[in-house]
């Protein structure tokens, strides 16, 4: 939406004084927008103050003008939301590589003391946005159970600090893309005994020192280490731990191997009792052995990514495929997802016939062999199986007939 018809959608659904009178009152708004400005938020603070969730993303096409932007100003105006629980405020940059440099410090200051009662803040592209605004939210707002951060390149583990201290309970951690954050920042967030989730996508600098913190997490069931520096050695202490995770993303993790992964499924922890998705995609140390050990160790696996191991083969198919089959007390694989796994022969399209691969809902076979002159099979496949998806684009798991891409 034009940010123009956005400012007179907000003036359309204006709260009188006596909400009452109208019969409606809007409490939840999203938005996708060329641009976010400050005169957008204003118009939305005076014309919809009992709003409780609001979120707003941009994707402008060029650096916008002075005066057409968002401001640490617009960010004052929310605290005309007294109601406010849920904010996300994101500057995507799929059409220009933009951020909210008219935001510093001061506009999350003033965030923090006029909207309290944040449970929930999302942030992406706010560049210049330093340690001691973020934590500003962190100590200030009592009630915030999720914290989002991306694209922050001036967030440090300094930012985390005085955690052990501040008021709040966080439940979900997202932090990606945020070069700065190391493992002590991890170390620090293990404090929080409450936390469920811990995404720290594209965080480097993160190693295997901080996971043994991670592994006395007691509620945690999502945790995402893609592109982290961890190795086999790392992965056998969450191998050994309590930690019920049920999603584990190790995407782009170049220095695990095929050990890291017995080490993580054969450790006696209680990972092998939990984990029901692993996505291993893009790992050059994953091969055939590594596929083996879930085959006969995951249990509970029922959603595996190998995109783009190119080591894997029509063994590790075959023993996926048949595996599953003869153990009565492994689920079924629902969702593979094999893209661009050109270790794979023409002859493993075979593998999705009946009766193997049961259970299986999804499947991507895009750039594989599997997809080279079997327009024939890939039809009585299809005819076989029709609530099968198979992918043979770019797609991130579950989309559905290739429409769903992988977000930039």
């Amino acid at each position: 939406m034009l940010e123009n018809n956005a400012i007179h959608l907000a003036n359309r659904l204006s709260v009188s004084k006596s909400p009452s009178s109208s019969g409606f009152v809007l409490q939840f708004l999203s938005l996708l927008l060329d641009v976010i400005t400050d005169r957008l938020l204003v118009a939305i603070a005076n014309s919809l103050p009992l709003l409780v969730e609001l979120h707003l993303e941009d994707r402008p096409d060029k650096e916008p003008l002075p005066g057409l932007d968002l401001t640490n100003g617009g960010l004052h105006f929310l605290g005309s939301c007294h109601f406010l629980t849920d904010l996300s405020l994101k500057r995507s940059r799929q059409n220009y590589q933009g951020s909210f440099k008219r935001i510093n410090d001061m506009g999350m200051f003033l965030l923090s003391q006029r909207c309290k009662a944040l449970e929930s803040v999302r942030f992406s592209g706010f560049s210049k946005v330093s340690d001691a605004g973020f934590a500003s939210l962190l100590h200030t707002c009592q009630k915030l159970k999720k914290f989002e951060v991306r694209n922050a390149f001036l967030l440090s583990d300094l930012a985390f600090h005085d955690l052990i201290q501040a008021p709040c309970t966080l439940v979900e951690v997202r932090l990606l893309s945020c070069g700065l954050i190391t493992s002590e920042t991890v170390k620090k967030l293990a404090f929080s005994r409450s936390l469920e989730v811990l995404d720290l996508c594209g965080c480097k600098s993160v190693a295997d020192s901080c996971l043994s913190s991670i592994s006395c997490l007691q509620r945690l069931t999502t945790l995402n280490l893609t592109g982290a520096d961890i190795t086999d050695s790392g992965l056998s202490v969450i191998g050994q731990g309590n930690t019920p995770i049920s999603y584990l993303c190790l995407r782009g993790c170049k220095r695990i191997t095929d050990k890291g992964i017995s080490f993580l499924l054969c450790g006696g922890g209680a990972i092998a009792q939990t984990l029901s998705s692993l996505d291993l995609g893009y790992m050059p140390g994953i091969s055939d052995n590594g596929i083996l050990t879930i085959a006969t160790f995951g249990r509970e696996i029922t959603e595996l990514c190998i995109r783009s191991c190119f080591y894997v083969t029509d063994l590790a198919m075959r023993a996926l495929a048949t595996k599953r089959r003869s153990q009565d007390r492994s689920k079924q694989l629902c969702r593979v997802d094999i893209f661009n796994c050109v270790g794979l022969s023409a002859d493993a399209l075979k593998l999705l016939r009946k009766p193997l691969f049961r259970g299986l809902h999804w499947i991507g076979i895009g750039k594989t062999h599997l997809i080279s002159n079997e327009d024939t099979m890939i039809t009585e496949i299809q005819k076989e199986r029709p609530w099968l998806t198979l992918c043979l684009d770019g797609c991130e798991m579950q989309c559905h007939d290739g429409w769903q891409f992988h977000s930039p």
